[in-house]
Order: C-alpha cells, then sequence, then structure tokens
C-alpha cells in the first residue's frame, strides 16, 4: 500500500524535484538512501531510491549496465542530487530507466535528504492510518449488512456512499467487477466504474461475498414462494407493496419500469374441479408459463378454482398470445400498470366477466359494452373519460353530437366558425385518441356525452 509519486511530489521537501523521465503514477510505498557501487541488494520494488550519485560508474557503457541492474530491482522512483558528483541526470541511465518505467528525478543539492526522507515516510504512514480507518468502516458496514439482513439495493447504496462512487450490480462485467458468488454459479458482478485501488478492490470482493449471501437469500425466498404457486402475484394484485423487492422481480424476471396487464384465462371446467379438471389446469398454465418463457417475459402464475391468472407485458400483442395458446378460453385483461401498481387490477378483470365467448377482453376497449350490460361502474368511467377536455373542447363535442354529428349546426348552435369547432374537435381527438371517422369511437363519444347530458339536466 503506497502512494503514487505525482502526489508525493507536493510535499516541500520534493516540489522543487525536476522530472526528466518515467511513470509517476507508480505506488511508493518507502524511500531509501543508497549510495553504493552495487545498490540492487538494498533496493525494493516500490521505493524511490534517493542518492548522490557518489558511487555511479562515469563511464557511458558501465553507467547503462548499472542502471539496467537497478531497472530490475522495480524502484517507483529514481532522485539524483544535483549538482555534486553529476552536473545533471547521466543520459546513459536516464534513457534505461525512463524506457523501464522507473520516475527519474533530479533533486537540488540543498535539499536534505533527512527532509525527504521524513515528510515521505510521514505521509505514507498517514496514508496507512487514512486506510485503517476506512478499512475499519467498510468491514463494519459489510457485518451490518449480514447481521441486518439487508437488502441488495440498500447495501449498494452504503458501499456508494463510503467509497464516494457509483457501485452497482451488473449481469455483465464493466470497469472494474467482481464476480458475486452463488453456489455453483454466478450471481452477476459488483461494478465499480474507473479504476480500483487497493482499498476497494479488497471491499468490493468482501462485499461481493455479502451480495451472494442476500441474493441466496431472497432467491430462497422467490423459491419458496414459487413452489406455493400464487404468493407473490397475489400479494401483487392486493397493493402489499412490502412484497415488491428489487431481487424478487428480478428473480421473477419482472421490469419494475416495464407495464403489464393482469391476464386471467377461465378455463371451461365445472366447479369444484375434479381430478382430471386439475390436471386440465396444470396443463394449460405449464403451456402459459412456457410461452411467456419463450417471449421473454416473466413465467410468474397463480391458480385459483378454473382461472390461469399470469401478468402479460404491455409490448405483447395479447389477441398473437391467445393465438399461440391454441385454447378457446375466453382472456381477460385489465389495464396495463407497473409491477408496484396491480391493485385493483383483478377487479378490472372481474368486471369483464359478463362476456364467456372465447376471445380476447381488455378491459378500456370493453367499456361501452359493460355499460350496456348494466355495470355502474363502466358509466362513470365514460363520464369522467371526458373530463381531459377543456370547456371549449368539451362544448364543441356536446354541440356536434346533439346536432347530429353536423359541423355547421353545432358551429351555428356554440355562435363560432366552423373552423373553430374543426380546431376543437380535432383538439378532442387528439386528448382522447379517437377518431371521429371511426364508428366505434364516434358511438363511444356519443355515449359519453349523452351520459353528461343527462347527468347535467338532472342537475
Amino acid at each position: 500500500m503506497g502512494l503514487a509519486l505525482q502526489e508525493l511530489l507536493r510535499l516541500p521537501a520534493l516540489s522543487r524535484a525536476r522530472v526528466l523521465g518515467g511513470d509517476l503514477a507508480r505506488q511508493v510505498s518507502w524511500v531509501h538512501v543508497v549510495d553504493l557501487p552495487e545498490p540492487a541488494p538494498w533496493v525494493r520494488p516500490g521505493q524511490l531510491v534517493l542518492t548522490t550519485g557518489y558511487a555511479w560508474p562515469r563511464d557511458a557503457g558501465r553507467l547503462e549496465a548499472f542502471a539496467r541492474t537497478l531497472a530490475e530491482r522495480e524502484p517507483a522512483g529514481v532522485a539524483l542530487a544535483v549538482p555534486q558528483f553529476f552536473e545533471r541526470f547521466p543520459p546513459a541511465a536516464l534513457e534505461v530507466l525512463a524506457g523501464k518505467g522507473v520516475a527519474v528525478l533530479e533533486l537540488p543539492w540543498e535539499i536534505p535528504f533527512a527532509q525527504v526522507t521524513e515528510e515521505v515516510l510521514r505521509r505514507l504512514l498517514a496514508r496507512q492510518l487514512e486506510v485503517g480507518e476506512r478499512v475499519h468502516l467498510l468491514h463494519r458496514a459489510l457485518m451490518q449488512a449480514v447481521l441486518g439482513r439487508e437488502e441488495l439495493e440498500t447495501l449498494l447504496e452504503r458501499l456508494s456512499q463510503l467509497l464516494g462512487r457509483p457501485v452497482r450490480y451488473a449481469d455483465a462485467p464493466v470497469g472494474f467487477s467482481v464476480p458475486v458468488p452463488l453456489g455453483r454459479e454466478r450471481g452477476g458482478y459488483l461494478v465499480l466504474e474507473g479504476e480500483a485501488d487497493e482499498v476497494e478492490r479488497q471491499t468490493l470482493e468482501n462485499a461481493a461475498l455479502v451480495a451472494g449471501l442476500i441474493v441466496a437469500h431472497q432467491r430462497a425466498l422467490a423459491e419458496q414462494e414459487a413452489r406455493l404457486g400464487y404468493a407473490f402475484l397475489d400479494a401483487l394484485l392486493e397493493g402489499r407493496q412490502e412484497a415488491l423487492t428489487w431481487e424478487r422481480a428480478r428473480a421473477f424476471g419482472l421490469d419494475l419500469d416495464e407495464r403489464y396487464r393482469l391476464g386471467v384465462l377461465v378455463l371451461l371446467l365445472s366447479l369444484p374441479l375434479s381430478e382430471r379438471d386439475f390436471q386440465e389446469r396444470e396443463r394449460v398454465s405449464q403451456r402459459v408459463r412456457d410461452l411467456l418463457k419463450r417471449q421473454g417475459a416473466s413465467a410468474l402464475l397463480s391458480l385459483s378454482l378454473n382461472q390461469v391468472r399470469f401478468l402479460l407485458p404491455e409490448r405483447l400483442d395479447p389477441q398473437g398470445f391467445l393465438r399461440e395458446l391454441s385454447g378457446a378460453w375466453p382472456l381477460y385483461l385489465s389495464r396495463p400498470r407497473r409491477p408496484g401498481e396491480l391493485r385493483g387490477a383483478l377487479e378490472e378483470v372481474e368486471r369483464l366477466f359478463a362476456f364467456q365467448e372465447p376471445g380476447v377482453y381488455l378491459y378500456e376497449t370493453h367499456l361501452v359494452p359493460r355499460f350496456l350490460l348494466g355495470d355502474e361502474e363502466a358509466r362513470e368511467e365514460l363520464r369522467a373519460w371526458l373530463a381531459a377536455l377543456r370547456p371549449g373542447e368539451l362544448e364543441a363535442l356536446l354541440a356536434w353530437v346533439q346536432g347530429g354529428f353536423s359541423h355547421k349546426r353545432a358551429a351555428r348552435a356554440l355562435g363560432i366558425h366552423l373552423n373553430t369547432l374543426r380546431y376543437r374537435l380535432r383538439r378532442m381527438e387528439e386528448k382522447l385518441s379517437v377518431s371521429l371517422q371511426d364508428p366505434e369511437d364516434r358511438f363511444r363519444l356519443e355515449l359519453a356525452a349523452r351520459i353528461l347530458l343527462l347527468q347535467n339536466k338532472k342537475r
């Protein structure tokens, strides 16, 4: 453990040193005065060697051989006091040492070696004390993570704060990475961007072991929940946020930023289920699980009576999904939500159960049929659907409906120019994502407008 030579050059005793070549990033672990004809036995890797050059050979060939022997000991740098025995650092030695990466310095003769050694050793000792304190804090933080059974995200936040640099979990190595052990497999990597010093390397290696324990613990919990069959999904549907941890979501293949529809397949089975019915439900659930995996989605399911419940990513086409299942069942789907917002999704699906023919039923596209079947909630949703409109846009829609879809009659009734009416209706189409040319959209708009007009008359 040491300090980069370029950092030590800021010390008063070395601030006047002249750098001639070599690698200033080399770590200095010690400073040593060597003035012997054969210095190699006294030089260790990482040392900053101070010398007057008194015992150095003067012949260029011998100087080159001397420097080669010295470079093989891998000192961090060689500082020659000048001018006394040498006016300047001899070029033959300079070329060899710098070529091997050894930092080459000229130190003014009047600067005492004792001052240099004192300042360097004091700074190295201070560095060791700093490192010792950091190691103690980091070790204590890791032990707290183990004893407190912290989540992986909490551990990463704690490490990032203590190291002063972001530490993240990744599936592939990037920058300085340490594999997280997870039995016979790797559970990912702890990643520190850029280079890492010795303390950071040791810390991440220890933290990887702790992260492996955390991930293994969370995976064991996830596997237990998977064996139960439905605990995790049902917890999400009930809105229990404490169940939705990053590790569990990852174990189940859920993306917390992606939106999912709750899908419910209602199988044509008699209740209570017979043994054959249970087998059929298991066969269908396995087909759903396999198809989800092939589509790169989370194979998270739960079973209830004759229902198979699962999460379908919004990016997947429901019609195509049911076609690939090759089953003659109704598939009911809620509005898309993120995993932490699934509370109420099951209630949305259950409102669609009045439609029993095989096919796909999306909650948001079956608003009008639900209303026609007497769903009070659908009426309120149709009315609230228009709440996004500004007063002028809503007036334009109501006048257009009351005028029998005639732009001229609507404009005349409102006392505005025909182009103004068209502009407001276009704004209405954009906000509600509808088209006045689509018969289904027109019917839905008329129905919502009629409901609003009736409610306004009652007031």
